[in-house]
């Protein structure tokens, strides 16, 4: 059997759920998802990274993301969560001169590409499946597959995020679709660590394949 570890990149494939206007399937269980892309009668999950940030300035949001993050350790106990970080900038609007305060993320592409080069030198899978549609990847893919014995490398799009690039450059591609999503979500409750309930936010309630 070969070792698959999925690569998520977390807000690529939020930003690809917002602009289907699939809030209600927000509340992914990422291992789940994981498993639906691999075949289980050649492969085995071996690892899940799930790659984020945490949120600012909106409270609301924040408060949602927390609830998310600690229902996924709560549920997912082989997931490995790595974080990158929001950076605080000032942008001009164009049209009045006012300027206001805006935050960009950072880090998580090259935390992706440091973690999939390290797995892949040290040959700890033998499949690799990437979920982004960001071609800043490119680099590091192109840099595993000059390795001897490199992973083979599969990217599945989110909806909407798909780098042509970065397809071309990996060994195969798929787009997730909404069957993926829809049977990949958590319990409506989760219970923490500490035995608190976590409830799906009331922003992402609406059930999953609802129309």
């Amino acid at each position: 059997m070969k070792k698959a570890c999925i690569y998520i990149d977390g807000f690529n494939l939020y930003y690809g759920l917002r602009s289907r206007g699939w809030a209600r399937y927000y509340w992914l269980d990422m291992e789940n998802l994981a498993r639906s892309f691999i075949d289980p009668g050649a492969e085995i999950l071996a690892r899940v990274k799930y790659f984020t940030s945490w949120v600012k300035g909106d409270r609301e949001s924040q408060n949602r993301q927390m609830v998310f993050i600690k229902a996924l350790e709560a549920h997912c106990p082989s997931l490995e969560i790595h974080y990158g970080r929001f950076l605080a900038k000032q942008r001009q609007c164009r049209k009045c001169g006012r300027v206001h305060d805006f935050y960009e993320e950072k880090k998580t592409d090259v935390n992706i590409a440091c973690h999939m080069l390290t797995d892949a030198f040290h040959r700890k899978h033998d499949r690799v499946y990437i979920v982004s549609g960001d071609g800043d990847l490119v680099p590091a893919v192109n840099m595993m597959k000059k390795l001897d014995s490199h992973p083979r490398i599969v990217i599945a799009n989110p909806p909407k995020r798909k780098s042509e690039e970065l397809c071309r450059a990996a060994d195969a591609s798929f787009s997730i679709k909404e069957k993926n999503l829809r049977l990949s979500q958590l319990p409506d409750t989760v219970k923490s660590k500490k035995g608190v309930e976590l409830t799906r936010p009331a922003q992402w309630t609406k059930r999953a394949g609802a129309s």
